[in-house]
């Protein structure tokens, strides 16, 4: 097998000159194109096959169509040799499986003009090798990895707040049960995390914030359906916690126990009962670490609820 090889490769050193001939390399250069047919022939005289990306680079993005030169067609043209187009779905990398797919061979004597190549012959060969490799690449699609959290359905975007060494939270009673959690709730239709986060607390607590960046992520798994919740580092702006004409207050049809917003100091918050629990963890060992900017990168935390 044949390969072109930038001259530029050639140029590194020797070593990497012999290299890429040992390898069966031909030179490419920009304005040496007789000097690449003629090598080109050369190796088709001597039954070689040549290997040719025809985007003039190597191209791993399936998602996008792919734009085939002319240097290819021309060489085959001038050469008589049919194209086989191959594509793969990824780099080439050692010890990786890559899919592979092989097209039917074009005959590129069809696109000759009283046997002899032209201009009009060159762009009409591009263009069928372009559509026939852009029709193989059906299948190849990019699939995206999708975490386990980003499969829940169920989005919550949570406040973390923090003013004067103190905490905002949800004090709540349930079934006899005391515990806190912070303010929050699921996304409405249109909105980011950011917005809802935003929105609820202002919403639950009366207190006006700014979300400026996500902090944690926990997903979730209980009586209802799977979800993840992103919990937000956020900047006090104004207003002092108290119950407001939110749903949580007023809507007595709701078998969710009590709410009462509170600012709960740093000092208790290792013992006290805020929900989820890992969240606490994380929260206590991060502030103790950092204060209240908590300047971290976004962590998937897991553990109890």
């Amino acid at each position: 097998m044949t390969f072109w090889v930038k001259q530029e490769f050639f140029d590194l050193s020797k070593f990497w000159a012999a290299v890429a001939r040992g390898f069966g390399g031909i030179p490419v250069k920009e304005g040496a194109e007789l000097g690449l047919i003629r090598n080109s022939q050369k190796a088709f005289d001597q039954k070689r096959v040549l290997y040719v990306t025809p985007e003039g680079h190597r191209a791993f993005n399936t998602e996008r169509e792919l734009q085939i030169r002319n240097g290819c067609a021309m060489v085959a043209l001038r050469s008589g040799v049919p194209i086989i187009p191959v594509i793969t779905n990824r780099a080439i990398r050692p010890f990786r499986l890559a899919k592979y797919k092989v097209g039917t061979a074009i005959d590129t004597t069809q696109f000759l003009v009283d046997g002899k190549p032209t201009k009009e012959g060159i762009a009409e060969l591009s263009a069928v090798l372009q559509k026939t490799m852009n029709d193989m690449l059906v299948g190849f699609e990019k699939k995206e990895r999708v975490k386990k959290w980003q499969k829940a359905p169920t989005v919550v975007g949570r406040a973390i707040v923090i003013k004067n060494e103190n905490l905002l939270v949800m004090k709540r009673v349930k079934h006899g049960e005391e515990y806190y959690t912070l303010p929050g709730g699921h996304l409405e239709e249109g909105e980011t995390v950011k917005t809802a986060t935003e929105r609820e607390t202002a919403e639950e607590t009366g207190v006006e914030v700014t979300a400026f960046r996500e902090l944690y992520k926990y997903h979730f798994r209980g009586s209802r359906e799977p979800g993840h919740q992103t919990f937000m580092v956020c900047e006090y702006k104004s207003g002092e916690p108290h119950k407001t004409d939110a749903e949580e207050y007023t809507d007595e049809s709701r078998d969710n126990g009590t709410y009462e917003p509170m600012w709960l100091p740093m000092a208790e918050l290792k013992t006290a009962p805020l929900r989820p629990a890992c969240i606490k963890k994380q929260l206590v060992r991060d502030y103790k670490k950092k204060g209240s900017r908590l300047p971290f990168p976004l962590r998937l935390v897991k553990g109890k609820r």
